[in-house]
């Protein structure tokens, strides 16, 4: 199995973040019934304004995220964050590549280590 781990680094404005908490919220939920998706976390900084996700797919399950399920959020959640930079972890298939470099993304190419199963609770 392949995976592909993706980091978001974003802003939101704070008078936005009630909206932005209430899409996100949203976008969990239809990401929540995606099998190809593994982990998919937002986080807020200390500052009120920053935001990173983390998300985890199997390779497979990047593209039916992205066209699918964010697609038809995407006009409201880019007006109301601003992507600043995207990382991405692991080796994407060209056309995936083509769709992540939009996010200004910074490929990260396999060196070592390993990921563990995920454990059911």
């Amino acid at each position: 199995m392949s995976y592909i781990t993706n980091v978001f680094h974003m802003t939101v404005e704070p008078a936005a973040l009630e909206e932005f908490k209430s899409l996100i919220a949203e976008i969990i939920a239809l990401a929540n019934k995606e099998p190809g998706t593994l982990i998919y976390e937002y986080s807020l900084g200390e500052d009120g304004r920053t935001v990173h996700i983390v998300e985890r797919y199997l390779t497979e399950g990047v593209l039916p995220h992205i066209e699918e399920t964010f697609g038809p959020f995407a006009d409201r959640f880019l007006k109301l964050a601003k992507i600043e930079t995207l990382y991405v972890y692991g080796e994407p298939p060209a056309d995936m590549k083509a769709k992540l470099a939009s996010f200004n993304a910074i490929f990260m190419a396999p060196l070592a280590g390993f990921a563990r199963p995920t454990i059911a609770a």
